[in-house]
C-alpha cells in the first residue's frame, strides 16, 4: 500500500508538471542589435562569408581547444556551409539557407546529427552611407517537451547575453577589417 501511494504521488507530480507546462509558451524569439560603423555593403560582405565567422564566433578554440572548421565549396552564398568539430562542442554545421543581398542572411545550425538545432537571422539596415544597424534574431519552437517549455525564460535570458557578446565581437571584426 505504501508503494502504491509513492507511485501515485510520483505520477501526480509528473502529470502536474506536464499540465502546467501547457500554459508556458512553446516558441521563443530573441532579437538584439548593434550599430556597426561600416557601410551595409561592407558589413553584409563580411558576414555573408562564413570563413569570417571563425573570427567572431563565440564557438571558438578558447571554448574548445580541439575545435576545427571546414567548408563546402560555397562559402559566401546560398548553400554555404561551415562544418565544425570539437571534443567539447561536438559535430555541427551552419548552413546559409536564405539571403537577400545587403538585407538578410538566414542560417540553420544542426549539432550532433540533430541533437540540437537552431536557426538565426541577421538583418542589415543602412543607417547612413557609413553605418549599418545589424539585428540578430534567434527564434524557435520547443514543441511539446514540458522541460524545454519550463526552460524558455532561462534560455532566452542566456541567448540575449550570447547574442550581445556575438554582436560586439562582430562589430569589432567588421570595423577593423577595412583598416
Amino acid at each position: 500500500m505504501k508503494l502504491f501511494k509513492v507511485y501515485l504521488i510520483i505520477c501526480s507530480v509528473v502529470i502536474g508538471v506536464i499540465v502546467v507546462s501547457r500554459f508556458f509558451p512553446h516558441t521563443y524569439f530573441v532579437e538584439r542589435s548593434i550599430v556597426i560603423n561600416q557601410p551595409v555593403e561592407q558589413t553584409f560582405g563580411y558576414m555573408s562569408n562564413l570563413k569570417n565567422w571563425e573570427q567572431w564566433s563565440l564557438w571558438n578554440k578558447s571554448v574548445d581547444s580541439t575545435l576545427f572548421y571546414f567548408y563546402n565549396n560555397k562559402f559566401d552564398t546560398l548553400g554555404a556551409r561551415q562544418y565544425l568539430r570539437g571534443e567539447l562542442l561536438g559535430r555541427g554545421v551552419f548552413e546559409v539557407d536564405s539571403f537577400i543581398h545587403n538585407q538578410l542572411l538566414h542560417f540553420t545550425l544542426v549539432v550532433n546529427d540533430g541533437d540540437r538545432t537552431a536557426s538565426g537571422t541577421f538583418l542589415f539596415k543602412s543607417i547612413n552611407p557609413s553605418s549599418t544597424s545589424l539585428h540578430w534574431i534567434d527564434s524557435g519552437d520547443v514543441g511539446n517537451n514540458p522541460i524545454k517549455r519550463f526552460m524558455i525564460p532561462f534560455v532566452t535570458k542566456n541567448t540575449e547575453a550570447t547574442l550581445d557578446a556575438g554582436l560586439a565581437s562582430i562589430k569589432k571584426c567588421v570595423e577593423s577589417s577595412n583598416q
